[in-house]
Order: structure tokens, then sequence, then C-alpha cells
């Protein structure tokens, strides 16, 4: 009997020792975790600022100059709290030393839920700066689109000036020729881009034939020798009309770039996620209370 109850004793001693150590493991690491929680305190408040629950509003199809200066003040406060509080709190979680292997499965939950906060955050990130991005690439098309207009109504104007005086008349004949060949080379060009539907290769179109038949249509206005004044002028006008058909295409393909982009980020899943990251570490701190328990 007396063997018997040595042995009962030594099991209950060494199970007791066992619960002892979980428990200090428990304890080391939750005083660990407490500068961590402290950093993710933190990133949250500066989350809840954001107020990304009415993100959807400023991002309609109308935009107005208050929707504008909201989403960029969103991507400043981004990039100037957000993020350096998010690297500091990931800092922190990485200082985190776990060797008991019930703590580590434990921690883990809490470093797979980090990643998904990451993950949110540089979406949203990336999405506003897109999207104000694309705000900021439609207005410079909206302003070659209004250079183009100003040089038509001046080329306009000069050619009604040319085509009424007799002593300009054949400089004006040979230029209008020119133009109207290569008006009618451009249009084919531009309805060919129109039919194109992949991005890639519609920027492709765009450098590879596009942008470079204007250029050659700004040489062959500049080789001409052309004396009379306002024909002079009308071809000077029809030069810049096609600079600013250059600098609109090159900014259509920065727009198309970013259109590509934003398609690939589902703006309403992504602002779903910010109810749901708040209580992402539900499932970690009932793990640890259940190991707590033990």
């Amino acid at each position: 009997m007396k063997i018997k109850f040595y042995v009962l004793l030594l099991i209950g001693l060494m199970l007791s020792a066992c619960g002892t150590s979980l428990q200090s493991d428990i304890n080391d690491y939750k005083s660990q975790m407490k500068d961590v929680q402290s950093e993710e305190k933190k990133l949250v408040k500066y989350i809840d600022e954001l107020e990304l629950d009415k993100v959807d509003q400023l991002i309609g199809s109308e935009v107005t100059d208050q929707k504008k200066q909201r989403l960029q003040e969103k991507e400043r406060t981004i990039e100037d709290d957000v993020l350096p509080q998010l690297a500091e709190y990931e800092e922190k979680m990485n200082k985190v030393n776990v060797d008991n292997p019930e703590i580590k499965e434990v921690h883990d939950i809490y470093i797979n839920n980090f990643d998904e906060k990451k993950t949110f955050i540089e979406n949203i990130h990336q999405y506003i700066k897109l999207y104000n991005a694309s705000i900021d690439s439609n207005e410079e098309i909206l302003g070659y689109t209004k250079i183009f207009e100003k040089n038509k109504e001046t080329s306009e104007k000069y050619a009604e000036l040319a085509a009424s005086s007799k002593s300009e008349l054949s400089d004006y004949n040979k230029l209008t020729e020119i133009i109207n060949r290569n008006n009618e080379e451009l249009k084919v060009k531009v309805e060919e881009l129109m039919n194109i539907s992949e991005t890639a290769e519609r920027i492709e179109y765009i450098d590879g034939l596009l942008v470079p038949m204007i250029n050659k249509h700004i040489q062959s206005l500049n080789k001409m020798h052309i004396a009379s004044p306002h024909t002079s002028h009308m071809r000077q006008a029809q030069i810049e009309i096609y600079y600013s058909l250059i600098n609109y295409y090159k900014e259509r393909k920065n727009a198309m770039k970013i259109e590509e982009q934003l398609r690939k980020l589902p703006v309403q899943s992504i602002l779903s996620k910010a109810k749901s990251i708040k209580t992402v570490d539900d499932k970690y701190y009932q793990a640890l209370k259940k190991l707590e328990e033990q």
C-alpha cells in the first residue's frame, strides 16, 4: 500500500508542478502582451478616426471638391498615423517570446489576426490612394481637353482669315490638305483604339502606334515652308493641338492603369471588413481564457 501511495503522491506533485509551470508561462506571456495590446489600442483609435463606414459616400460618380479634400485627408491620416502605428504594433508583437507550445498555439491565433488587420489596412490605403490618383488623372485629362479645344478655336480663327486672303490661299490649301490627311489617319487609329478592350493592349497601341503617328504629323507640319502670317499661325495652332493630344493620351494611359488596379480591389468587400476587424481577436481571447482555466 505504501508503494501505491508514493506513486500517487508523485503523480500529484508532477501534475501540480505542470499546472504551476503553465500558469507561470501564461502570466509571463500576458505581461509581454501588455505593450503589444497598448499599441493595438492606438491603432484601433486611428482606424476609428478614419470613419471608414462613410468612405462609400465619398467614392460615388460625382466628385466634389469637398469629397476630394476628405479623401486626401484620409490618405494622409493613413500614411502619417495608421501605417507608422501598424509598424510599431508589429515590432512589439514580434518581440514577444513564447516557448510553451500550448501558449504558442494561442499566440499564433493573435499573429494570424494581426495579418488580417494588416491586409485590411494595406488594402484600404491602396484603394483610397488609387482613387485619389484617379481623380487627379481625370482632372489632368480634362485640362488637356480644354487646351485641345482652345487650340482648335485658334486654328479655326486663323483658317478663316487665311482662306479669305488671296495671297495666303496657296499656303492655306497646302496646309489644309495635310491636316485633313493627318486627321483621317488619326480618326482610323482612334477608332481602332476604342475597339481594344484589354488595358495592356490599349497602352501598347498608344505607345506603339498612336503617339508615334501624331509625332509624324507634327514633323510633317514643321517641314512645310509657309510665309503667309495667318496660315503660319494656323499651322502653329494645329501643332499645339497635336501636342495636347499626345499629352491627353499619355495621361489616358495613366488613368487606364489606375482603373485596372482599382478593379482588382473590391472596395465594398474591403469596407465590410472595417466592422469585423474590431472583433477579430475574440477567438484569441477565448482561447487564452480556456487555457487559463485548465
